[in-house]
């Protein structure tokens, strides 16, 4: 069939029929563009931003690469799998059949999933941070699915495999031990020399502390027994209480800083992947250029029609 014998048939259909379908390829049209648009910009934000090293990093929206490690403690451990992990996150599904019209319906319907907000590491060649990953998209590294006869199953398979038998289905995703990990998110450094102290403020809410307890302020400070702290006395208090706020000042100053990767403000992207940088710049791409074709070849289809019709 050539373009004319086309053209014929699109001026032979219904106005209901010519509408809906250049509606549909308009609207599918609309779709590729704003995908490619979406995908450019986190393509090019990835892109763009400088990868930075845990010790220099600045405070603030950075880049960081490294590796993926529990904290020290008690470990991270998969739900469904028992396996132990940096993050998890699971679904059980169970098997519902309805009958309508005579012809049976079968779908998976989730009844119960979570995803861990445990913190783990990042770890680089120059030094470590905490990771929130609460409000991050995450890209795991292992992803496996299985089937089984009870809400929870007994073991995770050696394989995932493709056909399942059961009236449940599990769905782990996991970020290994281990594992590369890419991160765009918001870092601070709390503790270490980097606080600034008040003195003065500590000092007296150290006293309020002290004086809120008479009976134990009396035992340490009332030297001759009168059963008062008189003008002399209370400058022992305060001495004591200087020393004691210097000596947490200087425990604090020695401690090292802790750095920690959270959710950004302002609704900016946070990142969580075990995917390499480069590998998500070529993902991007790849969607964009898929994204231009939708919208080249339906936007094209779309005028094609209208032409056709006599409409444009």
């Amino acid at each position: 069939m050539n373009l004319t014998e086309l053209s014929h048939q699109v001026q032979l259909l219904e106005p209901d029929e010519f509408w809906i379908s250049t509606g549909v390829l308009a609207l599918l049209s609309l779709i590729g563009a704003v995908m490619a648009w979406l995908k450019l910009l986190k393509g090019r934000q990835i892109q763009d931003t400088p990868t930075s090293k845990i010790r220099s990093a600045a405070q603030g929206y950075v880049e960081l690469e490294g590796i993926a490690r529990m904290l020290p403690g008690d470990p991270v451990v998969s739900p469904l799998s028992g396996q132990q992990c940096c993050w998890w996150k699971y679904a059980v599904e169970e098997k519902r059949t309805t009958y309508s019209n005579g012809r049976r319906n079968t779908r998976w319907a989730t009844i119960e999933s979570a995803c861990s907000d445990d913190l783990f590491q990042l770890v680089d060649e120059t030094g470590d941070c905490v990771v929130d990953p609460d409000g991050a998209s995450i890209i795991p590294n292992q992803r496996v699915r299985w089937y089984g006869s009870s809400r929870r199953p007994p073991r995770k398979p050696d394989k995932s495999p493709f056909f399942g038998l059961g009236s449940y289905r599990y769905t782990e995703q996991t970020i290994s031990i281990g594992s590369p990990l890419y991160a765009l998110g918001w870092f601070r450094t709390q503790g270490g020399i980097a606080h600034s102290f008040d003195d003065r403020s500590a000092v007296r809410e150290l006293l309020a502390e002290w004086k809120a307890d008479q009976a134990r302020l009396l035992r340490e400070f009332d030297s001759n027994g009168d059963g008062q702290i008189d003008m002399q006395e209370w400058a022992a208090v305060r001495e004591k209480a200087v020393q004691q706020v210097r000596q947490r000042q200087l425990e604090t100053a020695i401690d090292p800083d802790i750095h920690i990767l959270c959710r950004p403000p302002h609704r900016r992207r946070f990142l969580l992947s075990t995917v390499a940088q480069h590998d998500l710049i070529r993902q991007a791409r790849w969607y964009v250029i898929a994204g231009m074709t939708l919208f080249l070849g339906c936007g094209a289809a779309a005028v094609w029609l209208a032409t056709a019709r006599g409409v444009i």
